[in-house]
């Protein structure tokens, strides 16, 4: 959580509404919305300007007030109690269509033991018969400031945030400073991607659990590193997508996905246990590379890893090393630390790779010399490449424009020559690599 700012939390019982609130206010997507209970588990939240004052709004989950078996329940309502003690301002969300209940009465009575300034939102004020009916059930809680509310419609928006900017302090805004690592955790469900974030941040952030699925959204925060502020984001897990039938998981694994293509470095991690890559794991790894994003590969879980496990994952790797030659691979384990302080050396790593320079003269010697040494044809013409031009690209992906007498000749056979020239001669390890054919 940003620590410079106001804090205000959106609390109440699951299923009132609070995601919906937390995307209008904060105009994202960030929270899923879905029509099921315990949907939200880790907080999420995001800075807000109004009427020049700025905020940190924060979503949390459903707050579960009676002791549970469910130990991710217990995780949530854990961290949901924290962020509850450090809130500067809270959204206390109840549900104005179906009425108060006495879960509503419980939480009621527990923030105003708090002491916390708490403003009362009855939301789902769309329905004005409906929410007549039950508007004057919620006076019983005694709370002064009191919102009628539509998060799905906008209703009453602009009057809360005046109200909010109104109650917290005013904070002097630093520069907002870009992250120049933007960094996704992905693979399967269960892996340790949770344990990874914690481990990277050094905090309890997310919840951890052996039930595969625990993470339902994408979870980022920021770091500094070497002076470097990078922003790390963990991904619900993605499985094979005929195993995908439940339309929440789908929106999870939809949220992954948008989350890799938004990512300049992935870190892919493996469970080493499995002894093998699946056919869902290699076909994240060829996503990513073919998205143009540098890639570092974890093999998770290696203080319980067995010889014979290992031996087996590494003759079943030697399968790929084609492409796996081209990724830089640690072996870690999140339980005991092991190289988890190398993972931020290769981050640094991959961006210098993607910035580095490349020097024209040179790389023509390079490539023009390759194809003295190895001539190329089709049919009987021979494929030549007359220029190689290194340009800039947004992203930094080494981008290189192939001046040749037949582009439509230059295939992935002879494209594949030309990169694995190019990583040769340049440190490329964990880098895409994009040419561009041009006619002369």
């Amino acid at each position: 959580m940003k620590k410079n700012f106001p804090k205000v939390a959106i609390i109440g019982r699951t299923n009132v509404g609070k995601s919906t609130l937390f995307n209008r206010l904060t105009r994202t997507k960030a929270s899923i919305v879905f029509e099921r209970e315990e949907v939200t588990r880790d907080y999420i939240h995001n800075i807000i300007s109004w009427n020049d004052k700025n905020f940190d709004l924060i979503d949390t989950g459903g707050l579960p007030l009676t002791k549970t078996a469910d130990a991710i329940l217990e995780e949530v309502k854990q961290s949901v109690l924290e962020i509850i003690d450090k809130a500067d301002l809270i959204l206390f969300v109840c549900d104005g269509k179906n009425g108060l209940i006495e879960q509503d009465r419980q939480l009621a009575k527990m923030l105003h033991q708090s002491k916390k300034p708490v403003f009362l939102l009855i939301n789902k004020a769309d329905n004005t018969r409906v929410f007549e009916e039950h508007a004057y059930e919620f006076q019983s809680l005694g709370f002064k400031q009191v919102f009628h509310v539509s998060a799905l419609h906008g209703t009453g928006m602009r009057e809360l945030l005046d109200a909010i900017a109104e109650n917290v302090e005013t904070v002097t805004e630093v520069p907002a400073e870009e992250p120049v690592y933007s960094v996704a955790i992905l693979g399967k469900p269960n892996v340790g991607k949770s344990s990874l974030l914690n481990l990277l941040l050094n905090e309890q952030r997310v919840i951890v659990s052996d039930v595969a699925g625990t993470t339902r959204e994408s979870i980022s925060e920021t770091l500094t590193f070497h002076r470097d502020l990078i922003q790390i984001t963990d991904t619900p897990g993605v499985r094979r997508k005929k195993n995908v039938e439940d339309l929440l998981e789908q929106i999870m694994v939809k949220n992954s996905l948008n989350t890799l293509r938004n990512a300049t470095i992935i870190l892919m991690m493996i469970d080493s246990t499995d002894g093998h890559l699946s056919d869902q794991e290699l076909k994240l790894l060829f996503y990513a590379h073919e998205n143009g994003k540098s890639i570092i590969l974890l093999l998770n879980k290696t203080d319980i890893l067995e010889q014979e496990q290992k031996d087996r994952l590494k003759y079943d790797m030697l399968r790929y090393e084609f492409f796996l030659k081209k990724i830089p691979i640690l072996w870690v384990s999140c339980k005991t630390e092991k190289n988890i302080g190398h993972i931020f050396k290769q981050i640094k790593k991959a961006r210098e790779r993607r910035l580095q320079t490349f020097d024209e003269t040179k790389i023509n010697e390079i490539i023009k010399e390759a194809f003295i040494r190895k001539p190329m044809y089709h049919k009987t013409q021979l494929l030549k490449v007359l220029h190689v031009k290194p340009i800039k690209t947004q992203d930094g992906t080494p981008t290189f424009v192939l001046y040749v007498n037949y582009p439509e000749w230059f295939g992935p056979t002879q494209l594949g020559f030309v990169e694995n020239q190019l990583r040769r001669h340049y440190d490329l390890v964990g880098c895409p690599v994009q040419l561009i054919r041009q006619k002369v």
